[in-house]
C-alpha cells in the first residue's frame, strides 16, 4: 500500500498545484478527472508502438537519439496531445488559454501516474522499489508535467487563433517531444557500454537534469504568462493599486502621456492640436506647476505602470477628476472603474459629496463615465491659445 501511495502521490500532488494556479476560471473537476483517465489509458498504446519501433535499434549514439526522441517522446507526446486535441479543446469549459495547460497537465500526469505505478511495483523484485519510486518522484514525473505544459500553452493559443492554429499545435508537440527527449537521451546514454567509456554515467545523469530544468523553467514561465492573461481577463483589477506621484514622477507621467494621448486624441482633435497641447500641459516645466495644486497619482498593475490621475479640491464637497488615463493595452479592463472608485472612496473620506470632471464631446468615453453615475450638468468651450479650444461636456457624480 505504500508503494501504490508513493507510486501516485506526485501525480495527484501536481494535479492539485496546477488546478489551483487555475484561479480565475476553474475547469470543472469531472472534465478534468476524465482528462487524466484518458491521460491513464494513453499509456496502452504508446507501450505497444514503442514496442514494435524499438526492433533492431542498436546503442550507437544516433540509434540512441532515434530512441529517445522518435520512439519514445513523439510516440508518447502524440498519444498524449490526442487527448488534448479531441477531448479536451472541443470542450466548451476550454474558454481561456490557461486551459490548454491545465489540460495538458491533467492528461500527462494521468500517464505518468500509471507509468511510474508500473515502474514502482515492478521494482519490488530486485528490491529497490523505494528507491524508484523516490527518484521518479522528483524527476520522471514532474517532466511529464513540464511536457504537458509546453504541449498545453501552445495548445491554448491554438483555441483562440485560428488561422494559426494548426501551426501553434505542431510547434507544442515540437517542444513537448523535443524536451521529453533531450530527458530521455542522456538517461538512454547510461546503458551504452561505448559512451561509457568516456562519459561517466554522473555526467550523463546531469544532461538529464539540465534538460529536466530547462524545460521546467520555460513550463513555469508559460505558467506564469497564461495565468497574468487569464487574470486580465476574468479578475482584471485584482493586482492594480493606486499611489501618490511626486515631482520626480514626471518623467513617467510624460512617457505615459506618449503612449496614450495620440491614439486617444489624434482621431478628435488633429496632430497639430494635440501636439500643442502636450507641449502646454505636458511639458516638465507644466508639470511641476501643476503639483503644486494637483495632487498626481500613479496606477499599477503589479510593478508596472499604466496609468494615471489626478484631482483637487475645487469648492466646499466637490472635487475635480482633472485627468485620468490609462495605457490603450488597459482600456476596457475595467482600469479606470477601479481608479475612479478607488479615488472616490478616498475622496469621500475627505468630506467630499461630489465628484467632477471634463471629458471632450467628441470622446467615446463620455458613455464610460455615465456608466459609473456621471451626469451631463453643462456644456463649455474653454479657449487654451493658438485658437484652439477644448469643447467639454462637464459630468458629475455623487461620491
Amino acid at each position: 500500500m505504500d508503494l501504490i501511495a508513493l507510486a501516485i502521490a506526485p501525480g495527484i500532488a501536481i494535479c492539485l498545484f496546477i488546478f489551483h494556479r487555475d484561479a480565475y476560471n476553474k475547469e470543472p473537476k469531472l472534465n478534468l478527472a476524465v482528462a487524466f483517465i484518458f491521460g491513464a489509458v494513453a499509456i496502452i498504446p504508446a507501450f505497444f508502438i514503442e514496442r514494435a519501433l524499438y526492433g533492431g535499434l542498436g546503442n550507437s549514439i544516433t540509434e540512441t537519439a532515434i530512441a529517445a526522441f522518435l520512439v519514445v517522446a513523439f510516440t508518447e507526446e502524440i498519444v498524449k496531445f490526442v487527448s488534448l486535441r479531441y477531448y479536451a479543446i472541443p470542450k466548451k469549459s476550454f474558454d481561456e488559454p490557461l486551459d490548454g495547460i491545465v489540460y495538458g497537465v491533467m492528461i500527462g500526469m494521468g500517464f505518468a501516474t500509471l507509468e511510474n505505478l508500473m515502474y514502482v511495483l515492478g521494482a519490488q523484485s530486485s528490491g529497490n522499489a523505494y528507491q524508484v519510486g523516490f527518484m521518479r518522484m522528483f524527476l520522471a514525473v514532474p517532466a511529464h508535467a513540464t511536457f504537458g505544459v509546453l504541449m498545453g500553452y501552445f495548445a491554448g493559443k491554438a483555441k483562440f487563433d485560428k488561422p494559426n492554429s494548426f501551426r501553434l499545435l505542431v510547434t507544442g508537440i515540437f517542444w513537448a517531444v523535443f524536451f521529453h527527449g533531450a530527458y530521455d537521451f542522456f538517461l538512454f546514454l547510461q546503458n551504452n557500454p561505448y559512451i561509457r567509456d568516456y562519459v561517466s554515467n554522473g555526467a550523463l545523469f546531469i544532461g538529464a537534469i539540465v534538460s529536466f530544468i530547462t524545460g521546467l523553467r520555460l513550463s513555469l514561465k508559460h505558467i506564469k504568462l497564461h495565468r497574468k492573461l487569464s487574470q486580465q481577463t476574468y479578475k482584471p483589477t485584482e493586482t492594480m493599486t493606486m499611489r501618490t506621484a511626486f515631482p520626480h514622477d514626471i518623467p513617467l507621467i510624460r512617457n505615459l502621456t506618449q503612449q496614450i494621448w495620440p491614439s486617444t486624441y489624434i482621431p478628435i482633435l488633429g496632430k497639430e492640436q494635440v501636439d500643442y497641447m502636450l507641449n502646454l500641459m505636458y511639458s516638465e516645466k507644466a508639470l511641476v506647476e501643476q503639483m503644486k495644486t494637483t495632487e498626481f497619482v500613479i496606477i499599477y498593475d503589479g510593478v508596472e505602470a499604466i496609468g494615471f490621475a489626478s484631482y483637487s479640491l475645487i469648492s466646499a464637497g466637490t472635487y475635480k477628476l482633472h485627468k485620468l488615463y490609462v495605457l490603450p493595452s488597459y482600456q476596457g479592463r475595467g482600469t479606470g472603474r477601479f481608479a475612479i472608485e478607488k479615488l472616490a472612496t478616498a475622496l469621500k473620506s475627505k468630506g467630499g459629496g461630489i465628484l467632477q470632471l471634463n471629458v471632450n464631446r467628441h470622446n467615446t468615453a463620455k458613455s464610460f463615465y455615465e456608466k459609473l453615475g456621471f451626469v451631463i450638468k453643462s456644456e463649455v468651450d474653454i479657449p487654451i491659445g493658438n485658437g484652439y479650444f477644448m469643447n467639454d461636456y462637464v459630468m458629475e457624480r455623487a461620491i
